[in-house]
Parts: structure tokens; sequence; C-alpha cells
């Protein structure tokens, strides 16, 4: 047994609350907000950020929103994507789509300097097998290659607006290239996006700040973008869950603050 399933045996049979969380998460008990509201799902976040693109969408009566992946590896969290996508629009009645991003050949490599932090990732990690992927992808679209060429092409094609956009492309480099995304006009971004970075929480051997990472990329895009454009930490919020969790502390929001529906009255 490894040491990470021991740590949850050992969890679920000290914390019943813990256990009844991951029954409801296996058997998919209840509503997906329900099961969101507990943290019982495999990627709350992307649930969380889904909801939130569709209910902005909604308040300012576009029929359908955009929803994005950076960085798809192998998979599992487009399809979860596209799970949360697909319920979560039916209920609202506003189309979902899904893009997800990524060479399809693992992390390229580093750049030479220290900001992309070669001592983390490893050249050809994550590697995607594309055909087993696209045979299971329902409505999703794969765009492969570097961002630097699938965003733009992206930005010249027709799309919904973008709601909500994980960020997991793990080098300084590439998040620094994917914020290109946040070019587009008016008419392709929310005025505000619901943003999720994977690589921002530290542990024993990671260690994330200002200076290196997805957390550099962020300060430079506010360093560099004074003229109305920002991307702000969510600060203090719960997304109405029950229990505690890590994950709110990884969402930023982008704010486009003279796009034309910025100051449009979103509340109930």
């Amino acid at each position: 047994m490894s040491p990470a399933t021991a740590a949850k045996l050992v969890r679920a049979l000290t914390s019943p609350e813990y256990a009844v969380r991951q029954i409801i998460r296996r058997f998919s008990i209840g509503s997906l907000e329900f099961r969101l509201s507990l943290d019982a799902l495999d990627r709350p976040y992307y649930a969380f950020g889904v909801k939130q693109a569709i209910y902005l969408a909604a308040r300012l009566k576009h029929p359908k929103v955009s929803v994005i992946e950076f960085g798809v590896a192998t998979g599992g969290g487009l399809l979860a994507l596209e799970k949360y996508a697909a319920e979560l629009g039916r209920e609202a009645g506003i189309q979902v789509e899904v893009y997800g991003f990524d060479t399809g050949e693992g992390l390229p490599a580093a750049t030479s300097d220290y900001r992309d932090l070669a001592y983390v990732w490893k050249q050809g990690a994550y590697k995607m097998d594309v055909e087993k992927l696209t045979s299971q992808l329902k409505f999703a679209k794969l765009l492969l290659g570097n961002v630097s060429e699938t965003v733009p092409r992206f930005l010249n094609s027709d799309h919904a607006p973008v709601g909500f956009i994980s960020f997991d492309l793990d080098y300084y480099s590439s998040t620094r290239t994917a914020f290109q995304v946040f070019a587009g006009p008016d008419e392709g971004l929310l005025p505000r996006v619901m943003c999720y970075f994977d690589d921002v929480v530290s542990d024993g051997h990671q260690f994330h700040c200002d200076f290196v990472g997805e957390r550099l990329a962020i300060r430079e895009f506010n360093e560099n973008h004074k003229d109305g454009e920002f991307l702000a930490p969510m600060g203090i919020f719960t997304a109405g869950q029950m229990f505690s969790s890590v994950w709110p502390n990884q969402f930023w929001a982008w704010h486009r603050v003279h796009h034309r529906d910025y100051n449009t009255y979103i509340g109930q």
C-alpha cells in the first residue's frame, strides 16, 4: 500500500465526514452542485469555474460560453471539464463549449533560465495518447501544438465568449504565452474570466512564488497591463463549500474594466 493510499485509509477511519464525502463522490450521489458544496468531486475547481462562467453568461444574456483547459496531458481534466460543462449547461439552458490546449507530445524543453522551474518539470512528461483521448471526448475540441500558434488560431475562430480557464502548463514561459488569450476582443471574452492556476501551491520541494513559474507570469501580466486589465486573486472566499479546501486559493479573476459589459448589473 502506498503512503498516499494509507493516509486516505487512516483519514477515512478517523473521520466519518471524510468517508461519507468519498462515498458521495464515488457513486455520484445527488446533484453536481450538491457534490460541489461537499467538495465530493474529482475536480471541484473545474465544476466551480464552469458554474461561475455559466452564471455570468446567463446574466449577460449570452446563449453560449466557452471554457478552456491549458495543459491537457493524459486528458482526465478535460474529460471532467466536458462532463461538468454538459451537466451544468443543460440545467442552466446555456451551451458550454470546451477547448483543450496541449502539445500532445508532453512538456517541451524548459527555457534556459530558472523561471521555468526545470528542477520540478521534465521535458516529455505528461505525454498524451491523442487517439485514445479523442475517442473518449464527446464534444470538447483539442487544439494541438505550441500555444504561441494555437492561441492566435483560437482567437480568430468562431467561439463563444470565454468565461473560465484552467492554466496547467507548468512553465512560466508557456503560461505567459497562453495569456495571449486575453488579447481577444470583447465579443470573445466575458468581462471577468475565472482562472484556476494549478501550479501556485508549494510543497516540500516545489517552491512557487512571485519570482518563478505561474505566479511570475501573473505578476508580469499585471505589470505590463495597466490600462484596465489585470489578474486579481479572489481573496477570501469559500465557493459555497461546507468544508475548507486548498483550491479556492488557486483562483484569480481576469478583469477588463473597459469591457462593454463590465458594469452591467448581474445580481438576482
